[in-house]
């Protein structure tokens, strides 16, 4: 009789031979099943039938009926191109993930929305959807949803593009177009970055949410490119463009470094306060920023149009280190309805008619405190600065019709800002380079790289590592029985 040397039994040998013989059989692995249409099923809907939760579908060429997924599974196209299914899909389970086709809806297939997510957790990528009036709902009036995600996809609709009753909803590097309505309905807190998104109203936030993030997108907007309700969102980077390019009606939120332009109001503060406009390019034949609320900040913007500011009602605003470049009209104006806004560190550049005026005589146009003693530029005052503090001799009269003399104590001698300098600056500092969404048609246009048997969701192993596995368990089985007395 053969004993197994360092206390090895031949009990646990024969567990060893087990453990080999299961691996090497692909066992032990817990895992779902690859099911192929129209290799296994003709139908997607007689796949998912027959599937078991955590099964992949794969998908080839052909045109499919719409079908519903009622379990957690995985459904990937062949291409986004060569998959095509006419009809809608709706999605009940949570944990799907559906990739690479082409979901077309008409009004004859007597649905009005082309993809339906009531379950959490769905993702979308490389999905195009056209559909003849909306184009992807997110939860419905029963139930709320979670956790959806659309990346790389092309999401096109008559009506409104994405909608719906959500807690959270993300959109990557896609694009969205709605040709009459909303393009993207913001139902829960919404993560927009990368993306190309145009409609009537490109964009908006539900005011019952706080926290968005909007980052990096190519926003375009008949009406509207941003309506933000709700408040604390921020939104940087983007190229946003609109009859209104951004319509602030929450509070505390964050609009900077984004490039606003073609429109006729820039940024409307619209009886909100507390918010923050800094370090956007802003140029619209109106007013550039239009402000009626308290205690905002508008700070570094470079600001071209009608007026470069233009507060009807307010108090407490500030309005600082701003470029106001070549106004058409007014650089800043402040309504008899103001008071208490300071004015200071600004570059009035060659404003036609008037650089500033203050229908109230209740702000102030300069800082004035225990350590700073700072006005304005203003690119019309000729009076010198004979001792070479940086300020002129004389103050500056700000225009008004109240009969008060208003005055800037303290003007520059020097513009604060260089406007030769920022007039070369058009686009906002991003990392689009590679990213941009101009180059998504061709992103979205391209079949898929096939996955590995490793990338689909529900594998942990590839026959190459059980095949190691095995060979490794095998190795130690024949060293314990060689070492024997």
């Amino acid at each position: 009789m053969y004993v197994v040397a360092r206390g090895v039994s031949p009990r646990l040998i024969g567990v060893f031979v087990v453990v080999v013989f299961l691996v090497a059989t692909n066992s032990l692995v817990v895992e779902g099943s690859t099911i192929n249409v129209p290799g296994d099923y003709r139908s997607i809907q007689e796949a998912i039938d027959h599937a078991s939760p955590g099964d992949v579908i794969v998908v080839g060429t052909g045109v499919y009926e719409g079908f519903t997924v009622s379990k957690s599974l995985t459904i990937l196209g062949e291409s986004n191109q060569s998959v095509i299914i006419r009809g809608s899909i709706t999605v009940l389970a949570n944990d799907v993930r559906l990739s690479s086709m082409k979901v077309s809806v008409s009004e004859v297939s007597g649905s009005s929305v082309a993809v339906m997510i009531t379950g959490n957790n769905v993702v979308l990528v490389g999905v195009i959807v056209e559909s003849y009036k909306n184009g992807l709902q997110v939860g419905d009036a029963t139930k709320k949803v979670s956790g959806t995600v659309i990346e790389r996809s092309k999401i096109i609709s008559e009506d409104v593009g994405i909608y719906g009753s959500c807690s959270d909803l993300s959109v990557f590097y896609s694009v969205v177009v709605s040709k009459s309505k909303q393009a993207v309905s913001g139902c829960g807190v919404l993560d927009l970055e990368y993306s190309n998104i145009s409609g009537d109203t490109a964009v908006t936030t539900s005011f019952w949410y706080d926290g968005s993030v909007i980052k990096g997108n190519k926003i375009s907007g008949t009406s509207t490119g941003l309506y933000l309700d709700g408040n604390y969102h921020t939104v940087s980077n983007n190229e946003i463009s609109g009859g209104t390019g951004v319509y602030l009606k929450g509070s505390g939120i964050v609009v900077e470094n984004n490039e606003i332009i073609n429109t006729v109001t820039g940024v409307n503060v619209a009886g909100s306060h507390d918010n923050v406009v800094r370090g956007n390019r802003i140029a619209s034949s109106g007013h550039a920023v239009d402000v009626s609320g308290n205690n905002n900040m508008i700070t570094n913007n470079t600001l071209m149009g009608g007026r470069g500011v233009h507060v009807s009602t307010g108090n407490g605003n500030t309005i600082a280190f701003n470029l106001v470049n070549m106004t058409g009209n007014v650089g800043v104006y402040l309504s008899k309805y103001t008071g208490g806004n300071l004015v200071y560190g600004n570059t009035f550049w060659y404003c036609y008619n008037y650089e500033g005026v203050d229908e109230s005589g209740g702000n102030q146009w300069y800082l004035e405190n225990a350590t700073h003693r700072l006005g304005n530029y203003w690119s019309y005052n000729k009076a010198p600065d004979n001792d070479g503090d940086g300020i002129t001799d004389q103050p500056y009269r700000i225009t008004t019709t109240t009969g008060l003399e208003i005055l800037d104590k303290y003007p520059l001698a020097k513009p604060l800002i260089s406007p030769y300098l920022q007039t070369t600056t058009t686009t906002p500092t991003t990392t689009t380079s590679t990213t941009t969404p101009t180059t998504l048609a061709t992103t979205l246009s391209t079949t898929p790289t096939t996955p590995q048997t490793s990338e689909i969701p529900g594998y942990q192993y590839t026959p190459t590592i059980v095949a190691v596995i095995a060979l490794i368990l095998l190795a130690i089985v024949f060293i314990l029985l060689r070492k024997r007395r």
